[in-house]
């Protein structure tokens, strides 16, 4: 079925409601068969933004992704990228200038063409700082791009060049390991200067963005979903199976349940609660999943804010916990405590083994409290943030309970919802907060670099120059055994310092109906919308 074919029927279905109608495929004259559009439900927490460039957290990504189309294409699974608008690239002799050849038929969702200075406006847009994007050191491997995005650099000094409409030429400070393979991530998605302009801060909304990707926007209701379609205008239509996507935004566990049994949705995309896992595992075999993914969970630990600007205080929030018992009696979902902050699985594709961090230690965890007590008299009281919903709740109340129990503390609780955690931990407004990092790319620089000083997604407000210059010697390090001894130290300081709790390493534990099909268990735990398909 052609993409021609099939948008009268996805415009029809859209008409007046989010209740897609049926449509023809094939010819739409009499003796045509009849087929429901295929439309994907998904439950997700609401993203913060849908806008490339800015999306941070896994939500506005997982859309983003549908609605943008990089330099190149996430695989389904692990594997090299894919050729995206770019049909082509070599690098030079060095590793360190890459030139990208755009495919002529890559248009935008309203029939213009996608050319080299949409890349580089979007590219210069994220180093803006006042864009706030929290995903900006994903560029910093370009050339001068750190510079300018510091302000200590004009904007001429970035390393990218617009050769023509079609030829686009990037150079690196260093050679870097899969380079066109980052670039799939949405951060590196163009974006139109003309609609940004028309729009503003609005130019995501329905009926005002203009995407590349396999998918267009069509509805957007905050606190309630998000529907796309597909893009006619996208180069692949016709080779996607899907007619559309519906994101259903949670509010809480029990809820997306509810939609999941009565066939609401078919991939429940969140992190399963613990006390619905041994359920799912029985009653539900066929569609209960649990695949490790490169995620670590962990308390973040506000540095600047007494008690925590104490390390002693820090190190025993940490060895007061009993993290085998968390995943053991908790989670209960197949999840590895976490003594790192880098997940050991890490380790296979990359050769990064990391540090053994310490243990369970209440014995040492007392002794380090007590000594911050006898220097500073009384301690500030101590708050936990976290977003509500089950599995968080149990979490919370698990440490709550070690704290009290370990190091004779009263630590107060306050869940809210994700959205105002978000903002909550951005500007600094806690002591303890629920977070979690997930990679975007397989390299334990991805996890380290979020704690160098000033970086966006630094919640800690943690700052070592001698943490920094070994992220900074390993970024431009190429000998991969060097570089992997540099990163190790920088994590081992990391973890002495204490500004955070890690917790456990995730493994992705969600409920999949057998309809869908395409869909490949991988580390980063991507999953392209256009590469699945539903059986009737």
């Amino acid at each position: 079925m052609t993409a021609r074919m099939l948008r009268p029927c996805i415009l029809a279905a859209l008409a007046a409601s989010a209740t897609f109608a049926s449509c023809k495929s094939g010819d739409a004259g009499a003796g045509a068969t009849v087929r429901p559009p295929k439309i994907l439900s998904i439950a997700i927490w609401e993203p913060e933004t849908i806008d490339p460039g800015l999306a941070g957290e896994e939500s506005g990504i997982t859309i983003a992704s549908a609605l943008f189309e990089g330099l190149v294409r996430r695989p389904a699974g692990e594997g090299p990228a894919r050729p995206g608008v770019a049909s082509s690239w070599e690098p030079s002799a060095d590793g360190l200038t890459w030139t990208f050849h755009l495919r002529p038929d890559a248009r935008w969702s309203d029939g213009g063409p996608v050319t080299a200075r949409d890349f580089d406006f979007a590219w210069r847009r994220v180093l803006d700082p006042a864009s706030g994007s929290r995903l900006v050191a994903q560029l910093y491997v370009v050339d001068g791009a750190e510079e300018v995005h510091a302000g200590r650099a004009a904007s001429d000094r970035l390393g990218v060049k617009v050769v023509d409409a079609a030829t686009l030429e990037v150079r690196l400070r260093v050679p870097t390991v899969d380079f066109p393979g980052r670039l799939a991530h949405p951060v590196f998605a163009p974006v139109r200067a003309d609609v940004v302009a028309r729009h503003g801060a609005q130019w995501t909304r329905p009926g005002n963005l203009v995407g590349n990707g396999p998918f267009r926007l069509d509805e957007f209701q905050p606190g309630d979903k998000a529907v796309v379609s597909r893009n006619p205008a996208w180069r692949a239509a016709a080779a996607v199976a899907l007619d559309g996507v519906t994101f259903h935004f949670l509010s809480g566990e029990r809820l997306a349940y509810e939609w999941f049994a009565a066939g609401k949705v078919q991939w429940l995309k969140s992190t399963l609660s613990r006390d619905r896992i041994p359920e799912m595992r029985r009653t539900r075999p066929a569609e209960f999943h649990t695949d490790p993914v490169l995620c670590t969970g962990y308390v973040a630990l506000r540095i600047d804010k007494p008690p925590l600007d104490d390390e002693r205080v820090r190190r025993a929030l940490a060895l007061s916990v009993d993290k085998e018992r968390l995943v053991r009696e908790v989670l209960m979902g197949g999840q590895a405590p976490a003594r790192s902050f880098v997940p050991p699985g890490i380790s296979t594709p990359t050769g990064y083994v990391p540090p053994a961090g310490a243990g369970f230690d209440p014995v040492r965890a007392r002794a380090l409290l007590a000594s911050a007590r006898r220097a500073h008299g009384t301690l500030a009281p101590l708050s936990y943030v976290y977003n509500s919903g089950e599995a968080n709740k149990v979490i919370a109340e698990f440490l709550q309970a070690q704290w009290k129990d370990n190091l004779g503390i009263d630590v107060s609780l306050e869940g809210t919802e994700w959205k105002s955690l978000l903002a909550r931990v951005r500007r600094g407004d806690y002591r303890m907060a629920r977070a979690s990092w997930c990679a975007d790319v397989v390299d334990p620089l991805n996890f380290l670099e979020i704690l160098r000083t000033g970086a966006a997604s630094n919640y800690p407000a943690f700052a070592d120059p001698e943490v920094d210059r070994r992220l900074e010697a390993a970024r431009v390090e190429g000998d991969g055994e060097a570089r992997n001894a540099l990163l190790r130290q920088a994590e081992e300081r990391m973890l002495d310092a204490a500004p955070m709790v890690p917790l456990f390493h995730f493994t992705r534990i969600y409920l999949l109906s057998p309809r869908v099909r395409g869909f490949q268990p991988n580390l980063l735990d991507v999953h392209p919308l256009e590469d699945l398909d539903l059986a009737d």
